[in-house]
């Protein structure tokens, strides 16, 4: 019923008033000669990424213009419209996509004079010629021109101030000369009137590289070249690491031998690189040395890769380098290239289709999209049956009923990318062993739920469309036949844009399919039955520095505008975690070797899983006589046991008793630094460490959740961040997507806090954090180097890494209460139980240790949100 009336929408008439179209020649201009106007524009240059410029516009108009009641009445009356038009707008430039506004200008009646306020907001990140308020910009790579051009009834008025601060950037040319200029801050007062469209006041920018690389990296094609390499490397590299996980996994098994679970999930992240890489080879060990579980696990991985690699070479080089390379294999150049939205929409139909199909679903499933891909991709590849363009969209000519076609084509774009990304989610959640007991996914179970998600999306790309249409022709006269052609014809250019985009979204986000995956993967080698070992291996170590990468990481988006340093970033973040990790190698408490000669084991090796219960039992009796001793030490007596006996049994204690089968063997001394208390906390709450994983993944997502509401928050709280970032086609998806990814965020951090919590330094949960948070930071610290070179925001980098230390803290101290979680009915509340663990001083230091890390966050948010911040 919501698609029906999405779709029915398009075809309703724009309103309309009584009033007509008003011509240049009805503003009664001479009477406008009393008018007083005065015009300011401030652009801020400094700690942004784009520069902005604010205007104000504050005219005065007479009572005596026959329109200034006008300006009175409700915004939606046409009078108010026709009066607006008159001090605002020129005919040839009524409509004004680059202009934002966070309120329709403000009126107010004083004595003999009606005010109108004119607030504008115009951000330099394209080059071209644009209408901003009073002023044209002329946006080129090495010169930006502002020109002040008074809207023709204004001309005679009486300006008696014009204000430019240019915010740091120097001027090249500045006509007519200013009357005061200080430090960029130009002032001209009582200026003349000008010729017909004559700027009034012109003023040449020059601006940094920085900011010229930024505001004209969308039409510059070596910028884009150079962009779009930086992209692609970032997806090949994650591709190849991914393919050689995979195959890895293959040919070095958890256990003895390749399970079918080990062997899907790693094909399936196999494929899934292969393919995102454009490699065509595969290797795989003899079929004898695979055992069913892993064989499933590596498929999946396998197969999951390849797609990825496949609808990445669509998405990024059809989608951007069709045109350009059919232009230079060819002369001359075909005509069918000017319609490449057309066949871009086309692509992504294509890869949308191939999503589903290589997820293998069902056929009813498989025959639905099948239907829906080719019934779309018919509108798109003859565009002229369905009454539509051969661009899908123009702005003349298109009808109610073609839009309401191009509402369908972006319906079934949304609905297959939706549907594939559901399908490889369930596929690899399943045969990774997340799932194990998953019913098969069937199309009249889900399909509502696909239905109505598809709808929501879509109504609100439809809700945005509109809404940018009323921004832009706020001003426009709704009562001619062309506002309504002019209307659909907008409308049709944004749904055609969805279609085109909704490819470009959801493969933004196929991180998180490729985080699954390696997950699962993981958790396919720790089901494997043989498993004896006490920690991780070198291959699980590659799966989550990968998945370090590109889940957890912070990811710097650009500089100046490019993204071609982005592979970069994800090397030093995986070498980032193999260096905290050749840390833990010599300061792990598993890692210290035994005393009692050359030649002694690590504690890793001489513990096994099946020891743990007796590992805790020692634990706590070494906590109960230390307590004992503490006691003797203040005067409390000795009790039933004297002091030496406790000493005694203390020595005992860390003695590392023999492996079971060993007879007589010596029993060789743990590290004089380490105590069985400290290996028990080493070994964490479980007995294997993908249960520590998940255990510590749980914890951090639900100790994230304050911190994903802040940071959403503080992503969209900004002046202007809602207007510019949450009023578009994916703007709500956008901030719920948000959300969803701080809390993945967190929740991967838990989970590699936890997988490598036997591996990571520290005696203490959040000595462990710490080290993993430094790791987290130090890319953080390198991204903040580059923002200050190249002058512009930080973002919310010091609140990101901030919350980062504190979740995982927290994480840390709950992951340690629960590995003598056997004791919790002994104590009234967690409280108690800690200063059991770590003792009254070092429990002390550790309340002291996340207060002022709660502090620590609440004062860098109270910095950053300040209006006076310097760093933004």
């Amino acid at each position: 019923m919501l698609l029906v009336g999405l779709v029915c929408w398009g075809g309703w008439p724009a309103r309309s008033d009584a009033v007509g179209a008003s011509s240049a020649d009805d503003c009664h201009a001479a009477q406008l000669t009393a008018a007083r106007t005065d015009v300011e524009l401030r652009l801020r240059n400094h700690d942004r990424t784009v520069p902005e410029a604010i205007g104000v516009m504050t005219v005065r108009v007479p009572t005596s213009w026959p329109y200034a009641d006008d300006l009175l009445l409700s915004e939606n009356s046409e009078l108010y419209r026709r009066a607006m038009r008159c001090l605002l707008r020129e005919r040839q430039s009524m409509k004004r996509p680059e202009e934002w506004r966070t309120h329709n200008p403000r009126v107010m009646a004083v004595a003999s004079w009606v005010e109108v306020r004119y607030e504008t907001l115009f951000q330099f990140n394209s080059g071209g010629h644009f209408d901003v308020g009073p002023w044209v910009m002329d946006v080129h790579h090495g010169n930006w021109a502002l020109k002040l051009v008074p809207p023709q009834a204004l001309r005679g008025a009486h300006w008696n101030r014009v204000e430019i601060d240019l915010g740091g950037l120097g001027a090249s040319k500045v006509s007519p000369r200013p009357s005061t200029a200080k430090n960029g801050h130009l002032v001209w007062t009582g200026l003349r009137r000008p010729a017909a469209r004559e700027p009034m006041v012109t003023v040449q920018v020059l601006p940094p590289w920085q900011r010229a690389w930024a505001a004209t990296a969308k039409g510059t094609e070596p910028l884009l070249v150079v962009n779009a390499a930086g992209v692609t490397t970032w997806w090949m590299a994650t591709s190849i690491a991914i393919v050689l996980a995979a195959l890895c996994a293959r040919r070095q098994p958890a256990g003895r031998q390749l399970t079918e679970l080990e062997r899907s999930s790693s094909t399936a992240l196999w494929w899934w690189g292969l393919l995102k890489a454009t490699l065509r080879a595969r290797r795989q060990p003899a079929d004898s040395q695979l055992t069913e579980l892993e064989k499933s696990s590596s498929t999946a991985l396998w197969r999951w890769g390849l797609l990825k690699a496949a609808l990445g070479l669509m998405v990024l080089l059809l989608y951007k380098g069709m045109q350009k390379t059919a232009e230079a294999v060819t002369h001359p150049t075909p005509g069918w290239l000017d319609y490449n939205l057309r066949w871009q929409v086309l692509i992504g139909i294509l890869a949308g289709w191939l999503l589903v199909v290589c997820a293998r679903p069902r056929k009813s499933v498989l025959l639905a999209a099948s239907l829906v891909a080719a019934a779309a991709g018919l509108v798109a590849a003859m565009p002229s049956l369905f009454g539509l363009p051969p661009q899908l969209a123009t702005r003349i000519g298109v009808t109610d009923a073609g839009f309401s076609v191009l509402v369908a084509l972006a319906a079934a774009t949304e609905w297959l990318w939706l549907a594939g990304f559901a399908l490889w989610a369930w596929m690899l959640a399943q045969e990774g062993g997340l799932r194990p007991t998953a019913a098969p996914w069937r199309l009249r179970r889900f399909g509502p739920a696909l239905a109505a998600v598809t709808i929501l999306l879509l109504g609100w790309s439809v809700w945005a469309s509109e809404y940018t249409w009323q921004r832009v022709s706020w001003l426009s006269d709704r009562t001619t036949p062309a506002y309504h052609v002019d209307h659909v014809a907008s409308l049709s250019l944004n749904l055609a844009s969805v279609a085109y985009q909704i490819p470009l979204w959801y493969y933004a986000h196929a991180w998180v399919l490729t985080g699954l995956a390696i997950v699962a993967l993981l958790r396919a080698r720790d089901l494997t039955p043989t498993v004896s070992y006490a920690s991780l291996t070198r291959l699980d170590r590659l799966l989550l520095a990968v998945f370090f990468a590109v889940v957890v990481a912070w990811r710097q988006n650009s500089y100046a505008g490019s993204q071609a340093f982005a592979v970069l970033w994800l090397a030093l973040d995986i070498a980032a975690l193999y260096g905290l990790l050749a840390v833990g190698r010599r300061r792990a408490v598993l890692t210290q070797h035994f005393e009692g000669g050359e030649g002694s084991p690590q504690l890793c090796e001489s513990i096994t899983e099946a020891e743990r219960s007796d590992l805790i039992a020692r634990a706590r009796r070494y906590r109960e006589l230390t307590a004992a001793l503490r006691s003797m030490e203040h005067g409390g007596g000795e009790g039933p046991l004297s002091r030496h006996a406790v000493e005694r049994e203390l020595s005992r204690l860390h003695r590392w008793r023999p492996v079971t089968g060993e007879g007589g063997a010596p029993r060789p001394w743990l590290p004089v630094q380490v105590t069985v208390v400290d290996v028990a906390l080493s070994w964490g709450p479980h007995a294997e460490w993908w249960d520590n994983a998940r255990r510590a993944a749980a914890l951090a997502a639900a100790f994230g959740l304050p911190g994903s509401i802040l940071m959403v928050w503080m992503d969209y709280s900004q002046r202007f961040a809602w207007m510019r970032r949450g009023l578009y086609i994916f703007g709500v998806p956008d901030v719920v997507w948000s959300f969803i990814r701080w809390e993945l965020v967190w929740a991967g951090a838990g989970l590699v806090l936890g997988a490598l919590w036997r591996l990571l330094p520290g005696r203490r949960g959040p000595a462990r954090a710490l080290g993993l948070v430094v790791a987290y930071a130090l890319l953080i610290g390198l991204g903040l180097l580059g923002n200050l070179i190249t002058d512009q925001e930080t973002g919310n980098v010091a609140v990101g890494g901030s919350l980062m230390l504190l979740i995982l803290t927290l994480t840390s101290l709950a992951m340690d209460v629960h590995t003598f979680r056997s004791e919790r009915r002994f104590w009234p509340n967690r409280v108690g139980q800690l200063l059991s663990i770590y003792q009254i001083r070092s429990f002390s230091t550790q309340v002291a240790y996340v207060l002022v890390q709660v502090i620590a966050v609440l004062t860098i948010f109270k910095f950053f949100h300040s209006p006076d911040a310097r760093f933004k």
